[in-house]
C-alpha cells in the first residue's frame, strides 16, 4: 500500500534525511516555531509504523495534554480518508491513550510526567517532542533503556530552553565522530523561504520580547528573561589575542567566590581569562597577590589601565600598588550605583554584537544565568546569577569593558 500523508517543507525534508538516511541512535532536531516540526513526527511516526511491522513506538511529550492532542491530530490528519484509516488501524484507544495497526506496530502516547510509571517497557523508537522541557534524568533513566537493549533509536525534537542539556545535545550532534550516537540539526522559519510565514512570524514578534523571539523562533537558548542578547554571535573559537591596547577588569573572590581577571582589547575582544579559587588551590596570601600580579604585567606592556574591585579588598590593593609596576591598577567599587552602570555597559556591548568572547563554558553559563529584579522597598534594579550561582565571570567581564570604554572616551568616572 503507498501512502502520501504531506508534501513536506525543505526543513521537513532534511528532519527526513537525519531520522531515516543518517539515522544515529539520537536524531537531534532544534526546530524552531513555524517550521512544521511536530507535523513532520506525526506523518514520521505514522509512516514509520506502517513501513516496520510490528513497530513498537513511544511518543513523549512533557505533559499528557499535549500527548493526547497529537493523538487526536494525527486520526484527524485521515478526517477525508475514513476508509483508509479502517484499513491501517485496528484499534485506537482514546482512554488509554494508545494507537495499534493492524500490522502488528503500535504508538503509545505518554508524557514525561508519568516518570517511573513508564519503566520496563521494550520498544523500537521514542518520539521526544518539545524534548527540552523534560528532565534530562528522566530521559537517560527511564526512556533510553527502553530503546537500547533493542538497537532502537529516538527522535528529540524541540526550540531551545536555554542553555540546557538540550542545547548541550545539539552541539554534541554537531561534531562528526559523534554522529553515530548523536547528530543535529537546526531549523527556523527563514528556512522555509516563504513571505507568507515570514510576516505571519513578524506579526508575533510584536508581541514578545527580543529574548523570546530568539529563542523560539531563532533558536538561540536563551532564558526568556535573560539579559544578555546575542550570545551566541559573540562567541568565536580561537579569538585573536592581539591587540594595540589592553583593558583589564578584575572581580576579587573571597571565600567561595572565584577570583576572575578578564583582559579585552580596544576593540572589546577578549583576550585573557584567569578564573580560580585561592582556597580550593591551597594559596596562602602571597601566592595570591603573585598570581594577580603575573596576570597584570603579562599585559603591561600595552595595558592602558586595570580596574580593580576594592570591596573589601583595600589591604590587597594597597600591598599590590606598593610595587611600583602596578601604577594602572586603578580602584573600583561595586556599588547600587555603579553595578547597574557596568551591566547595562556589558548589555548594550552584546546587543549591538561589538564584544567578542572565547568558547569558556564557565561563562557563556554564567552570562545565561545571569538575571535582574526589581527591590520591592527601594524599587532599584539589581543584578545576580539565579538561585545563588556564580557571578564573578560576568562581573569581571563587565569591569573590564566598562574600563575599555571609559579610558577610551578620555575621562573616568569612578564610584568609590
Amino acid at each position: 500500500m503507498q501512502i502520501k500523508l504531506y508534501k513536506p517543507t525543505e526543513p521537513q525534508k532534511d528532519f527526513h534525511r537525519l531520522t531515516h538516511e543518517d539515522s544515529p541512535f539520537i536524531s537531534c532536531l532544534v526546530a524552531g516555531r513555524q517550521t512544521g516540526k511536530t507535523f513532520f513526527m506525526q506523518n514520521d511516526c505514522v509512516m514509520r509504523a506502517l513501513n516496520n511491522p510490528k513497530h513498537r513506538m513511544f511518543w513523549v511529550s512533557p505533559i499528557q495534554d499535549q500527548a493526547n492532542k497529537v493523538m487526536k491530530d494525527i486520526e484527524g490528519m485521515f478526517s477525508s480518508h475514513q476508509d483508509l484509516w479502517n484499513k491501517i488501524i485496528k484499534r485506537y484507544d482514546r482512554k488509554a491513550n494508545e494507537m495499534y495497526f493492524y500490522n502488528g506496530s503500535f504508538i503509545k502516547f505518554r508524557s514525561a510526567d508519568s516518570g517511573d510509571n513508564l519503566r520496563g517497557a521494550t520498544l523500537d523508537y521514542i518520539y521526544l517532542d518539545e524534548a527540552a522541557y523534560m528532565k534530562l534524568d528522566f530521559i537517560n533513566e527511564v526512556l533510553l533503556p527502553m530503546v537500547t537493549r533493542t538497537g532502537g533509536k529516538v527522535c528529540a525534537a524541540s526550540t531551545f530552553n536555554g542553555p540546557n542539556w538540550f542545547y548541550e545535545w545539539y552541539k554534541e550532534g554537531q561534531v562528526e565522530e559523534n554522529w553515530e550516537q548523536i547528530k543535529s540539526i537546526k531549523k527556523t522559519y527563514l528556512d522555509l523561504n516563504d513571505e507568507n510565514v515570514s510576516k505571519t512570524v513578524l506579526g508575533i514578534k510584536k508581541s514578545m520580547t527580543k529574548a523570546q523571539f530568539d529563542q523560539e523562533f531563532l533558536c538561540r537558548p536563551v532564558s526568556a528573561n535573560a539579559l544578555f542578547s546575542n550570545v551566541e554571535d559573540a562567541i568565536v573559537d580561537n579569538l585573536d589575542t592581539r591587540c594595540e591596547r589592553v583593558y583589564i577588569g578584575m572581580d576579587i573572590g573571597v571565600a567561595q567566590d572565584y577570583t576572575v581577571l578578564t583582559a579585552m582589547s580596544e576593540d572589546y575582544r577578549v583576550v585573557d581569562i584567569d578564573r580560580f579559587n585561592y582556597k580550593e588551590e591551597g594559596m596562602d596570601y602571597d601566592e595570591f597577590k603573585e598570581r594577580i600580579k603575573s596576570f597584570y604585567l603579562k599585559h603591561d606592556n600595552s595595558l592602558a589601565a586595570a580596574y580593580f574591585e576594592v570591596n573589601n579588598n583595600d589591604l590587597l590593593f594597597d600591598d599590590l600598588t606598593d610595587d611600583d609596576r602596578m601604577y594602572k591598577l586603578v580602584p573600583f567599587t561595586t556599588s547600587a550605583q555603579s553595578k547597574p552602570e557596568i551591566i547595562r555597559n556589558l548589555i548594550k556591548l552584546f546587543e549591538d554584537k561589538v564584544i567578542k568572547i572565547p568558547k569558556n563554558t564557565d561563562l557563556i553559563k554564567e552570562l545565561y544565568d545571569f538575571k535582574s529584579k526589581r527591590n520591592a522597598i527601594t524599587g532599584n534594579l539589581q543584578f545576580s546569577n539565579t538561585d545563588g550561582k556564580h557571578d564573578d565571570m560576568v562581573i569581571s567581564l563587565a569591569i573590564c569593558a566598562y574600563c575599555a570604554a571609559e579610558e577610551q572616551d578620555g575621562g573616568v568616572t569612578l564610584f568609590l
